[in-house]
């Protein structure tokens, strides 16, 4: 099977943070939790090699470079909705976390992890993990 190119990655990066921008915008916060998936404890222990890391990566870097250059710059929960996606499109286990990064003003924060590790929205150091979605 031959990697796909960087620009049928990045049409179909852009498609995706348009339809997941859209969704952030209209759901209300009930609907988009039951569009985002099941609230699951973390499956994800970090490992030392996977396979699929590479292909991950390099999907979540067309996800945020492709972000950076849309006129209304997604934020995270957009990016990481797309990445996800992306990734379950590869077949590629994938876990989406929601968390807080501050409470004063409050602040959260989106991110995905292949393996239990992050491959997109990091780093989450700082971060409160609140809801893991698969």
């Amino acid at each position: 099977m031959t990697r796909p190119s960087t620009v049928a990655l990045a049409l179909e990066a852009a498609a995706r943070l348009t339809s997941a921008q859209i969704l952030v915008a209209v759901c209300s916060g009930p609907r988009l939790m039951r569009l985002l998936g099941t609230v699951a404890r973390s499956a994800d222990t970090p490992k030392d090699a996977d396979p699929r890391w590479p292909a991950a990566r390099r999907v979540a870097r067309v996800v945020d470079r492709v972000g950076n250059l849309l006129p209304w710059h997604p934020v995270c929960l957009p990016r990481a909705m797309t990445t996800r996606a992306m990734l379950r499109r590869r077949e590629i286990p994938c876990e989406l976390h929601l968390g807080v990064t501050s409470t004063a003003p409050l602040a959260a924060h989106a991110w995905v992890t292949v393996g239990g590790r992050v491959v997109q929205g990091g780093p989450v150091a700082k971060v409160t993990p609140l809801a893991t979605l698969r």
